[in-house]
């Protein structure tokens, strides 16, 4: 598929759930600027830093790319049960390298997260598409709050999980699925499609030489802005995972734009809420061992070179 292909086609409306983080804070930069995405919304939760430092950045990213119209509410401070643990790739603001970026004049919405996903779903015609790059502590508690409208819901894109790469977290288990485990199990078990984009395929689209050698060449401020996230971003992940900056939250992105950018597989996934050592695992049933219905499209094989053409071409437009 092209880049014009892309351009012609209608607009998908979604809502995006995040906690950034310099790659969701890419994501959204992808959101705004491609035709193919009508973003109606951002909901923001805790996950990278705390849920005030999440909620700051990603007003501060909208205003910066001139996405101010775009509606964000504020969502879980903490987990569904139990305490808040950080992630650790993004510093401690959640945005590291990130200076210049002036502080937002925009505001939240006078609403919680979970009561603006409702409202905005009620105001479609059509069943809504949701890319969530964070812990789904929003989406969890959105379940259990209005089980009515998760017919409204078309799918959800998911950033998290892993079943064989090392995590940047405690393997075998990914940050996103460790923070809430039980709001993942809550979604999970919702009956909404939902498509994984694990560590297993976010760990194949690596910002390493070739890639910055591409992204040095966007002489345009937004480039050099993503460029200083991907060089802090790059320092951390280097550190804990011994490669380049893995874009995890723009390849779930990138999905909505273009879906043939991986190969998926249908598995049953249930979460490890109570292991020693494997707590807040996702574990694949890709055989029916249990009996139970496949819940999820689990992502196995991406095409990196085509990701990263999409990105650039996002950025030089």
């Amino acid at each position: 598929m092209t880049t014009t292909d892309l351009n012609s086609i209608r607009p998908t409306p979604i809502l995006l759930d995040c906690d950034p983080g310099h790659d969701d804070a890419i994501a959204l930069v992808m959101a705004h600027r491609s035709k193919a995405i009508d973003l109606l919304g951002v909901t923001v939760t805790c996950g990278n830093a705390e849920p005030e430092k999440t909620v700051s950045n990603t007003l501060r990213i909208l205003e910066f790319i001139g996405a101010e119209d775009v509606p964000v509410a504020a969502g879980c401070v903490r987990p569904l049960a139990r305490p808040l643990v950080l992630g650790t790739a993004d510093g401690p603001s959640g945005l590291e390298g990130s200076p210049y970026l002036p502080q937002a004049t925009k505001k939240v919405e006078p609403m919680h997260a979970v009561d603006f996903i409702a409202k905005t779903l009620r105001e479609q015609e059509e069943p809504l598409r949701i890319v969530a790059t964070g812990p789904l502590c929003n989406l969890g508690l959105f379940v259990l709050k209005y089980p009515e409208l998760l017919s409204k819901i078309k799918d959800i894109t998911w950033m998290g999980g892993v079943f064989w790469r090392k995590s940047e977290y405690i393997t075998p288990t990914e940050f996103n699925a460790f923070c809430d485990p039980e709001a993942l199990k809550i979604v999970l078990d919702s009956g909404v499609p939902i498509t994984m984009v694990g560590l297993d395929v976010t760990m194949k689209v690596l910002v390493e030489e070739a890639q910055y050698r591409e992204f040095e060449k966007i002489d345009t401020e937004l480039g050099r802005v993503v460029l200083d996230w991907l060089k802090f971003y790059e320092k951390l992940h280097r550190n804990s995972m011994g490669v380049g900056g893995a874009l995890h939250d723009p390849l779930a992105l990138a999905l909505i734009i273009d879906p043939t950018l991986v190969k998926t597989r249908p598995a049953h996934i249930g979460v490890d809420l109570t292991g020693t050592y494997t707590f807040g695992a996702t574990v694949a049933d890709y055989w029916n061992e249990r009996g139970l219905p496949p819940n999820a499209q689990v992502c196995e094989e991406v095409d990196s070179d085509r990701f990263f053409d999409l990105l650039y071409s996002l950025l030089r437009d």
